[in-house]
Parts: C-alpha cells; structure tokens; sequence
C-alpha cells in the first residue's frame, strides 16, 4: 500500500468532526451463485478498498495521532476494526491543523514535489510551517 496524504488528512477531519470512519468501504460481496470470476473480482475491489482504508487508520494509529480505534490484521488478510470513542491525540490535532487549511495544504504537496522531498509526517510539519510563513509573507 502507498501512502495516500489525502486520505489521511480525510481520515483525521472524520475523526475530528465524529464522521464514520469506515463509510467509505463498500459491504463485503456475497457467493449469490455469480460466475466465479465476477465474485473474485468485486472481492478483491472489496479488499482493497478495505485494506487502503484500514491500512492508513492503522498508520495514524501507530504514529500515535489517533487513539480509540483498532484495527486488526488475521493471517487471511482480513480485516477486524473496533472502536471505542475515537479521538485525535494532542499530536493527531497538530497534524490536521498543519494540514487543514485546503490552499496550505495544496502548497505543502507542491513544495514537496518542486524540491524532490518525499512526505513523511515530520516533513509535512516541517513544510506547513514554511507554508504558512510563506502565506503570510
């Protein structure tokens, strides 16, 4: 799975604003005696789906930007997510506002891009506050 910036910044604004965090994964296909490859088909858009999603929730879990959600991998490759009260950590909350604003945002991808840099968290924090000063200016 490639990191998707976007999809995180939308996965914190769905915490932040008390969204469901997992409306955007479809309902897991169902044997209803389709052809075979048209069942695998819509299971693996399912998983994937499910895998790109869960995926990053468990980044952001990691990071310690998020807390109260849980998501577990079995051996199948399937999916098992609980959660308790999600909420943004002190740091999950410094991460969105470095990211919220639509045209910092916008400005953090492109200055990335321009000089070659690769986004991890540190660097998007680092490039919001040059953003920022920048839109100030």
């Amino acid at each position: 799975m490639k990191r998707d910036w976007d999809l995180i910044r939308k996965q914190l604004t769905a915490i932040e604003e008390e969204n469901d965090l997992f409306s955007d994964i479809p309902p897991e296909p169902k044997w209803l005696n389709q052809d075979w490859d048209t069942y695998e088909k819509q299971l693996k858009e399912f998983q994937t789906i499910e895998g790109r999603i869960c995926g990053h929730l468990e980044l952001l879990i990691d990071a310690g930007y998020v807390d109260g959600v849980t998501i577990i991998r079995s051996l199948d490759g399937k999916f098992s997510c609980g959660i308790h009260s999600p909420r943004l950590t002190m740091v999950g909350h410094d991460l969105l506002d470095t990211m919220r604003s639509t045209t910092i945002w916008e400005k953090i991808k492109a200055t990335a891009k321009s000089k070659g840099i690769e986004l991890t968290f540190d660097a998007v924090k680092a490039l919001g506050a040059f953003a920022l000063k920048s839109a100030l200016e």
